[in-house]
């Protein structure tokens, strides 16, 4: 089962503002050659790390949770897998390593009542919560969690 990963408002548009921020900058100091090299390798170490690491799907089969960025999927063993549920992030939430809407959400983050998780979603309101054995924790978030919680569940009977 394959669930697609929409982000929300927040997020798309911080994303799509930071990136013409960017892009204009390179054109303005396009005759600065320090200062135009400078702009363009953040840009594109951004761009690099939305493809590897940017939330695009969830994908859960019966071995594994895959979380798929556009060139890249990390993979959660089923076997692994103690819990899931249906979650939804504080607005409290600190950001560790994280991204807080740019390019989605990703990354370490602490939260009171659950610790320390990787989240990896979209819209904060469309997660769920995925406990491990060994302890850690992942916050997930597609466009169909319910269905995607379910069919985890199903695979752990």
């Amino acid at each position: 089962m394959k669930s697609k990963i929409s982000y929300s408002r927040f997020s798309t548009l911080l994303t799509a503002i930071i990136y013409i921020i960017l892009f204009a900058a390179c054109v303005a100091t396009v005759k600065e050659a320090p200062m135009f090299f400078t702009l363009l390798a953040i840009y594109l170490i951004l761009l690099v790390s939305m493809l590897f690491g940017g939330p695009a799907y969830i994908k859960a089969d019966e071995d594994n949770i895959v979380l798929g960025s556009l060139l890249r999927g990390k993979k959660i063993r089923m076997s692994d897998v103690e819990n899931v549920e249906l979650f939804k992030p504080s607005s409290g939430v600190l950001r560790v390593c994280a991204s807080g809407g740019f390019m989605g959400f990703w990354g370490i983050f602490r939260e009171t009542g659950i610790g320390k998780y990787y989240g990896f979603y979209g819209k904060p309101s469309d997660c769920f919560l995925v406990r491990l054995k060994d302890g850690s924790k992942y916050v997930l978030g597609c466009n169909h969690p319910d269905k995607i919680v379910n069919y985890i569940k199903s695979q752990k009977i």
